[in-house]
Parts: C-alpha cells; structure tokens; sequence
C-alpha cells in the first residue's frame, strides 16, 4: 500500500524537474519548482504575472508599474542598474532577466550560485514562445499554453481584417526631439506590420534618429506616436501635441489629415502579452475601415494569482482514503 500510496502521490503533484534552452542559448535545469522570483525587466513580470505568478515573485525592478500588484512587491533596482545585494538577499531560486539586463550583471549572479534565466523575445512570435518557456521552467505549463494560444488567435483574427484593404505607411515616433523612430529589427515594426501597415522607416536598422527633413520627404500616412508625458512629467502626450502643433509638421499628410495617434509606451514598447493590445489598437488605427462593424474584441488577459504547485484538495483527499483504507486492512 506504501508503494501505491508514493506512485498515485507522484501522479498528483507536477514534475519538478525541467530543462529549458533559453534566449541566450543557455541550457537551464531546474530541478524543484521555483518558489521565489525576481524579474529584471518589466515585460518579464508582466509574463509572469499573466501566468497568475505574482505570489510568487519576491523581486522587481523600479520601473515596473503593471500589473499594479508589483507595487507591493520588493524593488531591486533599475533595470539597467540591478542591485545585486538586493536579488542575492532575497533567497530567489529563480531570476528572470532579459537583453537589457548589464551581461555583468548575469554574470555576478550566477557567480553567486543563482539560476538565472534569460528571456528576451524580439518580436511577437518570440513573445509567444517565450511564454511557453516560462510556463515550462514555473510549473504553469497548461496556463502558458491556455494564454499562448489566446494571444495567438487574438494576432490571427486581426490578419484577416487588414489585408483587404492597402497598407498605408507608418511612422512609430518614441521621441520628438531629436527625432526617434523605430526601423526594422524592432518590435514596434512587428507591430506595424501585423497591424496591416508598412513601417515608413523600415530601411532603417533597429531604431534611430532621423533628420526633420528627412521625416517631411517620408511623409507617413500615419504617425503613431508613444504616449504619456515623456520626460517631463507636468505634461501628457506631448509627443502627440508637439506634432499637432508645431508649424515644422503642418506639411505632413498625417497631421493635415489628423493620423497622428498616441499609444501607451508601455504597452507598444515591452515584449510581454500586451503587446498584442497594442496591435489591436494600431490595427483600428489605421484600418478604422475595417473594425467599424467587427467582432473582433480585445481580450481581457487574467492575472489572478495561482497557489505554488503541492498538495491540493484532491492530493489531501485521496491520501485520507488511503490511510482509512490501510486501518481497515490491519483489522482484517
């Protein structure tokens, strides 16, 4: 009875032990289901937290604002400054970082016999692969496949929309002065594309600066623009209102024809799950055609914490019957 008792245990509770390959190419074994996290970037928290992980995240880093919940959660830093005191006394049995993260800083920490997990999606098919791979590596695998899969159908119904219609072109401006655009390479360009548009700047490698003059002769049929106050707090938008009202820009076909859009920075520039938010927004941006009379409906993405795997319910209910079992057949 004690062997069945351990064999149906081990059919109730979740495989510990996990291999990964991550974005780095490194090989990472887990052999126990991590407990305690740290993330090192903000789209790596929001992975997380959509996979209902925020109970067991112990570290973020002082730029995470979403889902609000991090707030309450210890901060270790800048992402581009981590506290390594901070991760090591936090007792974490898995970090999270990305390709922001300083590559001394991975280093350190796992000098310091930390696992250290390297998750860094470079477009929006990588994103959704890469949730799989956290899934794999915190024992969320069927939820990461349940969100993977509702990310994917919300990307493919978007597809069917745009592609009857031309696609115009379009300019992602992250900063006005001097201006910032976002070229090929970027996710932003995944963005555009997926939306049903043309990147304006797609000869340009990664992002970069480009001269007035040169936005002026490319003049875009649509201009999206990141929102929120930028650098300076007292204001909002004012990417978006510098366009509408500077007379430099009066010439541009998207502003003569009121194109220019303001999406949140935050949900156009991390490579986490809302970025598909942000391709559903720019979708009806551009194509506003389209989505007059759609279906199509963003979809709510829950992040409810999950309890750590171990004993639930069930394990405690049939291991109760066992026991009665086995002192009914000492009797006999």
């Amino acid at each position: 009875m004690l062997v069945v008792t351990v064999a149906l245990m081990g059919c109730i509770l979740p495989a510990a032990a996990v291999t990964v390959i991550d974005d780095a190419g490194n090989t990472i074994s887990l052999n126990v289901t991590p407990s305690r996290i740290v993330s090192l970037s903000p789209s790596n928290t929001e992975i997380l937290a959509a996979l209902g992980l925020l109970d067991r995240m112990v570290g973020v880093t002082d730029v995470d604002n979403y889902p609000p919940e991090v707030n309450n959660i210890t901060h270790i830093g800048d992402y581009s400054a981590i506290s390594i005191e901070k991760v090591a006394a936090l007792q974490p049995d898995l970090v999270i970082s990305s390709d922001i993260t300083p590559q001394a800083t991975v280093d350190r920490l796992r000098e310091l016999g930390l696992t250290v997990v390297v998750v860094s999606p470079q477009n929006i098919g990588d994103m959704i692969r890469d949730v799989r791979m956290v899934g794999m590596i915190t024992g969320t695998g069927p939820r990461a496949d349940q969100l993977a899969g509702n990310l994917s159908d919300r990307l493919n119904a978007v597809l069917p929309c745009t592609q009857p219609f031309d696609r115009p072109t379009v300019a992602h401006v992250v900063w006005d002065d001097p201006l910032y655009v976002s070229g090929n390479d970027t996710l932003q360009n995944d963005v555009i594309l997926h939306a049903g548009g043309v990147n304006a700047f797609s000869e340009k490698d990664g992002w970069g600066t480009v001269s007035l003059e040169e936005f002026l002769m490319k003049n875009p049929d649509v201009i999206i623009v990141n929102g929120g106050n930028g650098m300076d707090p007292t204001k909002n938008d004012v990417i978006l209102e510098e366009f509408m009202t500077n007379p430099q820009y009066a010439s541009l076909s998207a502003v003569k024809n009121h194109r220019v859009y303001a999406v949140d920075a935050d949900i156009i520039s991390r490579p986490g799950p809302r970025i598909i938010d942000a391709t559903e927004q720019v979708a009806r941006l551009i194509h506003p055609e389209c989505f007059t009379q759609t279906n199509t409906t963003v979809n709510t993405i829950t992040t409810a914490p999950i309890k750590s795997p171990g004993f639930g319910a069930g394990s405690a209910v049939l291991i109760i019957f066992l026991m009665i079992f086995m002192r009914r057949g000492r009797k006999d």
